[in-house]
């Protein structure tokens, strides 16, 4: 096994770790919104990086870290409970705070 596959391994089992244990508390949306917000701050951290840290935590960790089909899905439960004020407020703060995230990550 190549030294990049294991890291990208390491970082996915990090990863998915860490999306479990926010699955579990805060759960919910809460946690869904967590997940993807911090694998935001991590790639803007490691964006502009060509090296392992770039595949550890981007590519392995960030990737098993967010959740993007849980949050179709949520938005889609929402969307069929019609409840469409807590949908549109989820999504543009996931949007307006995974933007914000990856700016901030890429200031370290």
């Amino acid at each position: 096994m190549s030294t990049a596959v294991a890291l990208v391994a390491v970082g996915g089992f990090l990863g998915g770790l860490g999306r479990w244990v926010l699955s579990r508390w805060p759960g919910g949306l809460a946690g869904t919104w967590t997940a993807n917000v911090l694998a935001c701050v991590v790639v803007g951290a490691v964006v502009a990086k060509h090296d392992a840290h770039a595949l550890l935590w981007g590519t392995g960790f960030a990737g098993a870290l967010s959740t993007w089909s849980t949050l179709a899905r949520e938005l889609g439960e929402l969307m069929t409970k019609r409840h469409w004020r807590t949908m549109v407020m989820y999504a543009a703060a996931t949007l307006s705070a995974g933007l914000t995230g990856v700016w901030l990550g890429s200031l370290v």
